[in-house]
This record gives structure tokens, C-alpha cells and sequence, in this order.
């Protein structure tokens, strides 16, 4: 016998046995949420002389779609667009057809009832600069006008001849131009925001526009953005602050009431009451009798927008707009959609006794979930669950960070509100389930984006983004990586790491280091002597929030791989490339890491 040979062979088969079970084993666990983000709903024609209900809901992940439902019946027809994630921007046009107006791209797309076949039509661009279309409204003169971000401008579209228009900057500064009305005179009404809101009627017969607001209200601390809509009266009505407003002409006359915003009512008279996900309520106001019927439609998938660890041994996540939480089970392998609650999405999570609390945006609203109740019950009082405690305080909008610190406090780092500089660090009792300290301008005009206990010194380090709220602009050079002390209540280091770097991404203390990430380098931190001890290329950009400790290593994920940190040294090891982009994370669980793909859960056995 050749033993040579077979021993050869024995020896190549091992080999290659051995590659493929130290090979990356990367697992799509599918979409845990198809729900689809309703962004609104109205009255429009069939197409066949009639009628029809139509739904508008975005899809982050893919495309948005557009529902048209009998509202006698309840049958739906569902239609998706061929580009664009969602649409604010919603309105039957002059010519009875229906136009949306996309985030990611402002663009105007068209759906024609009388010619379903054709779809959801892309009409084109405005204007090269912006990214949002934020409403619609009719003007006097057959065109469509539309508000925009970032440089909050005024467009139009002509339904008759195809023109566009970029009408121009209505404010010199300003990024949102968020609302408009157009008012019986014909002239359009536009909301500014967010840090010095301004109201602005722009003349269609001169194209010129100018500002309107009482010079009293100018600058108004907290007062960032002007709303306006037109009111059951036909009048065009503004709000700013504690200000109510009617427009008449270019005459602006404070008053204390205002008419209710139109029904959606249909020809016959019935008024739509009410409308959500698959189901609308009627209501006939002759006799009162209001019928709800539900309609169908299929959803591609949720964007995943934060992954956790929670209780049980189970990962939990949200979903970005809509905001539905899931949880894994990794012992079952099946993923259960929870429910939703009233904010954008989640931004952190934290385990606490067994229960989970989760943050939203907007507002950074905390509330607590408990797994051993087996109902999800959104709400504040006794009998609900998760129960919402409200917000964590002042320069809290987006709540980034939450971490566990001294004394079984919860530290939660947040982005500021919409037009302002300078977030927040709270630190949350779950004893009395409220702010017990709250930290403004922590770091001056700056974010506090990641956070980490370290043990040993008792100190709470941490890394800000040096960026504001919704339309403000940068006006610090870099972001900084500190260190707060909880026992005198403030920061005793503070310095920039990585130079220009944008912010510090994610941190974690172990083994009497602190390790920080900013872009695709992870520092080494010795919180003794206060300086880097060490600095290592990462496989690409971290993602936020998305390092963590796994026995004596640390695990973490870049936007294209997953990698690991020895404590010891800080070498980082390459774990595998991610067969999709990584967007979120971050849980680590029975051996395995788990991460968001667009819709889809994944994972990666160590």
C-alpha cells in the first residue's frame, strides 16, 4: 500500500477541514420588521371617476411605496417607486395626479391614477443642491411649490408644460425651509428654521420674497423654527414660540385662535378620522356612525438602525421610522417583532434587573421594557409596558451613549436639539426612574457620542462629536476625548486624540485601559497617566457604539468587518469582511456578534 500517499491525503483533507471551520461564518438571520413608515395619507381620485384613499410609506432600506385603497372596501393596490427611501412631501396636483417629494434626493415623483400601469413616475429635480422636499402645496397659478433642505430654498413644477424651477435661498443662512401654505392672494407662505426662525411670503408675480415676522419675535431663545399651514378658513395661519399668527396678505396679526387644519373629507361629506398602519376610520357627520375597515399591503423590510444586548440572553433592536423594537433569541434562532413606540428610533439601550431600557429619539424619551410581561403595551401608567418616564432633560435630543456607572447609575450622552450646539450627559436613577444630574455643554458646542466606566479610577471617559442639532454648523475644529470625574461632578481631562477627527465613535474600559475609536484607528488610552499608550489601524471606519468586551478581548465592527482586541496589547485581529455593509450594532451573545444590515439581522460566530 502507498502510506505515503494516504497519508498525504489525510493530511491535505485536514487542512482544508480545518480552513473551513476557522473560516468567518457570517449568518443573514433575515428581517425581523416589514411594517413600512407611514408618512401620511390622503383624499385623491381613483382614476375612473371616483375616489380613493391614498397612503404614502417609506421604506429606509429600499424604496418607499404608495397604497391606494377603495375606502368603501378596504382593497388596496400597492405601488413602489423606483427611487427615493420616503417622502414628506405629499399632495394631489392641479392635474388630479398624486406627487410625492423624496428625502435622499428631492426629488418630485408623480403617480398617475388614470394610468396605474405606469407606476410611480420620477419627474425629475429641482435643485442640484438639496436633499429634502419638505411639503407641497397648490398655487393660484397652476404651479407646484415645494420647501427644501439644506439651504432652504423654494422650487416649483409646472404639471402643464414639465418646467422646474429653483426659485432660490428664502433665508441667507438658515437650512430648513421646513413648511409652506399658499394663501388666497396667491402669494406662498414659508417657514423657516432651525436656528433663527423666520417667516417669508414669496410673490409669485415678481419672484421676489422678503421676511414678514415681527421684528419683536426675532431671536427668541428657543424659538429656532416658524410653522405655517392653512387653516379650515382658507386663511394661512403661522406659529412660532408661544405665538400664533394670521397672515393677511403681507399684514402679520397676532391672535389666540386659530381654525382646525382641513378634514381629509370625501365628496359624499365623510370625514377620515382616523388612519394608520393597514386600517382608516369614516365618519359620517350627518348621522355620526364612524365605520374602520383595514387594508393590505407588503412591506420590503424595516431598516435596522441599533442592535443590543438585552435580557434573557436575548439581543434586542429598533428599527429607524418606523420605530418597531425586536428581539433574537439565539437558543430558539427566531427573531419576534415587539412593537413600536411614538419616536423616531432607538438610539441606546441598557439592561438593568432583567428589564431593558430603551431611549428614543426625539426628545431622548426613556422607557422601561419588561420581558417576563408577555404584552407590549406602549404608555405611561401602571399597566404599560414598556412604560415611558419621559424625557432625560435639557440638551438631550438624540441619546447616543448609555452606559452603567457608579452606584448602578445610568450615564446617557446625547446630540442636542435641533438648532443648537453643545449636547448633554444625564445621569438617570432607576430607583426613582428620573434625571438626577444632567450635564449641558459638557464639552463646549459639542455631542457626547460614546461613553465608558472605568473601574479602577471611577472615572467616566468619554468621546464627543464635534457637531450640533439638526441645521446648525460645525464651529469647533475637532472633537475631544475626556474623562469626568462623578465625585466632583466634572470633567479633569480633556483633549483631541486623533487630529481633525470628527468624533470618537465608540469606547470601552477594560482591563485598566480605556480604548477609544475615532474613523479607522483605535487608541489605546492609560487612564493613570493620561495618555495614549498606543494607537492600531482598524479594518475600516468604526461604527458607532460598536465595541464591547467578550471574555479577555474586545470585539468590534467597522462598517466592513468585524475585528478583535487583545486587552493585553491592543493588537486588532481581523475576524472576517462582512458580506454586507455593516450600518449598526452592537450585541455580542453566545459566541457570536450580531449586527444590522440595512432590513436584515446578521451575525458572526466567534
Amino acid at each position: 500500500m502507498n502510506f505515503p500517499g494516504i497519508v498525504g491525503f489525510f493530511a491535505a483533507w485536514l487542512i482544508t477541514l480545518n480552513s473551513v471551520i476557522s473560516a468567518p461564518r457570517f449568518e443573514s438571520l433575515g428581517i425581523p420588521v416589514r411594517m413600512g413608515g407611514l408618512m401620511g395619507g390622503i383624499v385623491g381620485p381613483n382614476g375612473s371617476g371616483g375616489e380613493a384613499l391614498y397612503f404614502n410609506f417609506n421604506q429606509l432600506s429600499g424604496t418607499l411605496f404608495l397604497v391606494q385603497v377603495d375606502p368603501d372596501t378596504g382593497e388596496a393596490r400597492q405601488f413602489d417607486a423606483p427611487e427615493g427611501p420616503g417622502a414628506w412631501a405629499f399632495e394631489v396636483g392641479p392635474d388630479q395626479r398624486i406627487y410625492l417629494g423624496t428625502w435622499d434626493g428631492a426629488l418630485i415623483l408623480r403617480f398617475d391614477p388614470a394610468r396605474p400601469s405606469r407606476g410611480i413616475e420620477v419627474v425629475g429635480k429641482p435643485s442640484k443642491t438639496e436633499d429634502y422636499l419638505w411639503q407641497y402645496d397648490v398655487g393660484a397659478d397652476g404651479w407646484l411649490y415645494a420647501c427644501t433642505y439644506p439651504q432652504a430654498k423654494l422650487v416649483r413644477y409646472d404639471p402643464r408644460s414639465g418646467a422646474m424651477e429653483d426659485l432660490g435661498r428664502m433665508h441667507p443662512t438658515e437650512m430648513y425651509a421646513r413648511s409652506l401654505a399658499v394663501g388666497p392672494n396667491g402669494k406662498v407662505y414659508v417657514g423657516i428654521g432651525t436656528q433663527k426662525g423666520d417667516l417669508v411670503v414669496f410673490d409669485p408675480s415678481s419672484k421676489t420674497h422678503r421676511s414678514v415676522l415681527p421684528e419683536g419675535m426675532r431671536g427668541a431663545p428657543g424659538w429656532g423654527t416658524v410653522g405655517v399651514s392653512k387653516r379650515a378658513d382658507g386663511l394661512v395661519y403661522a406659529e412660532f414660540g408661544t405665538n400664533l399668527m394670521r397672515l393677511d396678505d403681507e399684514r402679520v396679526a397676532r391672535v389666540q385662535t386659530a381654525p382646525s387644519r382641513p378634514l381629509k373629507t370625501l365628496k359624499d361629506g365623510r370625514e377620515v378620522v382616523f388612519f394608520d398602519r393597514g386600517r382608516f376610520s369614516l365618519k359620517d357627520p350627518r348621522t355620526g356612525e364612524v365605520v374602520e375597515r383595514r387594508f393590505k399591503y407588503a412591506g420590503a423590510g424595516d431598516r435596522i438602525f441599533v442592535v443590543g444586548n438585552g435580557p434573557g440572553g436575548c439581543v434586542y433592536g429598533s428599527t429607524a421610522m418606523p420605530l418597531e423594537v425586536f428581539r433574537f433569541d439565539p437558543r430558539a434562532g427566531r427573531s419576534e417583532h415587539l412593537g413600536g413606540m411614538p419616536g423616531g428610533e432607538v438610539y441606546s439601550m441598557s439592561v438593568h434587573e432583567e428589564k431593558l431600557y430603551l431611549c428614543y429619539y426625539g426628545g431622548a424619551i426613556m422607557n422601561l421594557y419588561d420581558p417576563a410581561k408577555a404584552f407590549w403595551k406602549f404608555g405611561s401608567g401602571p399597566d404599560s409596558n414598556p412604560i415611558s418616564h419621559g424625557g432625560v432633560g435639557d440638551g438631550h435630543l438624540r441619546p447616543r451613549a448609555m452606559i452603567r456607572g457608579p452606584n448602578e447609575m445610568l450615564y446617557i450622552g446625547s446630540e442636542p436639539p435641533y438648532g443648537e450646539l453643545g449636547g448633554a450627559m444625564g445621569v438617570w436613577d432607576p430607583k426613582s426612574n428620573k434625571t438626577v444630574e444632567n450635564y449641558r455643554h459638557l464639552i463646549t458646542n459639542q455631542s457626547i457620542v460614546s461613553l465608558a466606566w472605568e473601574r479602577e479610577s471611577g472615572l467616566i471617559f468619554g468621546g464627543s462629536g464635534n457637531f450640533g442639532g439638526g441645521g446648525t454648523k460645525s464651529t469647533e475644529k475637532e472633537a475631544v476625548f475626556f474623562a469626568f470625574d462623578p465625585r466632583v461632578r466634572r470633567n479633569v481631562f480633556e483633549a483631541p486624540l486623533a487630529t481633525g477627527a470628527r468624533s470618537y465613535a465608540a469606547t470601552v474600559a477594560a482591563g485598566g485601559k480605556v480604548f477609544t475609536t475615532a474613523g479607522d484607528k483605535l487608541y489605546v488610552f492609560d487612564p493613570r497617566s493620561m495618555k495614549v499608550a498606543s494607537t492600531h489601524p482598524l479594518p475600516g471606519t468604526q461604527v458607532e457604539i460598536s465595541l464591547g468586551q467578550h471574555g479577555d478581548q474586545l470585539v468590534g465592527l467597522t462598517t466592513r468587518a468585524v475585528y478583535t482586541v487583545d486587552i493585553r496589547d491592543g493588537k486588532v485581529t481581523e475576524q472576517g469582511v462582512a458580506p454586507k455593509r455593516i450600518d449598526c450594532g452592537f450585541a455580542v451573545e453566545s459566541g457570536a456578534v450580531y449586527f444590522g444590515s440595512g432590513a436584515e439581522l446578521w451575525r458572526l460566530t466567534l
